[in-house]
């Protein structure tokens, strides 16, 4: 914040170096001036005070310990604040100075900010090794090292007007376990396999639609998926099922889903869809993630 300049007043010193200036050259000893007041301009302008002002809070909003972009550990406002000293130097400029010991407090405790191990990445993918499901973040592993010399090179940074202090970290990379998930739906069979990493996850018996409304061969992929929903029950359809659990689309309307209302797996009886106990259609409903390949074939 600053206070707006304000031109003074004062004696009109042109008038009296001239009259001294004349009684010297003339010898005489004494003389006497009537000099009137003038206006006298502030010693730091409005706009050099705003400049200086803008310097410091540049400085105090992005004051902190960087790494890379990132502010890793930033330094508050008024923290920034207490290392600082600002001297106006009588011609309009404001000199700043940093307490390096002030900021060896900070250095201190900046290991325990900094340091951290890796953390391997956890992902689902396709056949492809395209990733559709992020299990675990990996994060990159950092070391700070050596801190000697940083307050020191910080104070030095503020007094130019630069808070952003740049660290120098030794970093560990993270490894990235992939699991390789799809759904084969074998309509002669009457099955539905899960594969994981290429091996049986697991097999179940299944119906799917029965004659007139067969179910689609091709590729799909899981789509929408919903917990439970109503199936039929509109103008058009001539059968109605309320809550039918576990549904996990892959080509339109078919889908898979859990089946209360009958037990007859490993024969067509469906509407399209490929019906599960409720139980297997519950599994995989959490197992396989949007995107998870699904072929169905005879």
């Amino acid at each position: 914040m600053t206070t707006p300049a304000e031109a003074g007043e004062g004696l009109d010193v042109s008038v009296i170096t001239a009259a001294l200036q004349s009684a010297f050259d003339a010898g005489t000893p004494a003389t006497s001036v009537e000099a009137g007041l003038v206006p006298v301009d502030a010693t730091v302008t409005t706009e050099e005070a705003d400049a200086a002002v803008a310097k410091l809070n540049g400085i105090l909003d992005s004051a902190g310990f960087y790494i890379g972009d990132e502010r890793t550990v930033p330094v508050d406002r008024a923290t920034a604040a207490s290392w600082l000293t600002v001297t106006p130097d009588g011609t309009g400029e404001f000199a700043i100075s940093a307490d390096e010991a002030a900021i060896q407090n900070a250095v201190a405790g900046l290991a325990g900010s900094v340091d951290r191990a890796a953390v391997d990445a956890d992902v689902i993918v396709d056949s492809g090794g395209e990733v559709i499901k992020t299990l675990t973040e990996g994060q990159t592993g950092r070391s700070l090292g050596d801190t000697n010399g940083i307050a020191a090179a910080f104070a030095a940074q503020l007094a130019e007007g630069n808070g952003r202090y740049a660290l120098a970290v030794s970093e560990t990379p993270f490894e990235t376990a992939k699991t390789e998930r799809r759904i084969d739906v074998n309509l002669s069979a009457q099955t539905v396999t899960l594969y994981e990493n290429g091996q049986v996850y697991r097999n179940w018996s299944m119906s799917s639609g029965k004659s007139g409304w067969e179910t689609h061969t091709g590729e799909y992929r899981i789509g929408w998926k919903t917990p439970m929903q109503d199936m039929g029950c509109a103008p058009g359809y001539d059968w109605c099922t309320k809550d039918v659990p576990w549904v996990a689309y892959f080509n339109g309307d078919e889908g898979f889903h859990g089946t209360y209302w009958h037990n007859n797996f490993g024969t067509p009886m469906s509407h399209g869809c490929v019906n599960l106990t409720v139980n297997n259609a519950k599994e995989l409903y959490d197992w396989a993630y949007k995107g998870t390949q699904v072929s169905v074939h005879y």
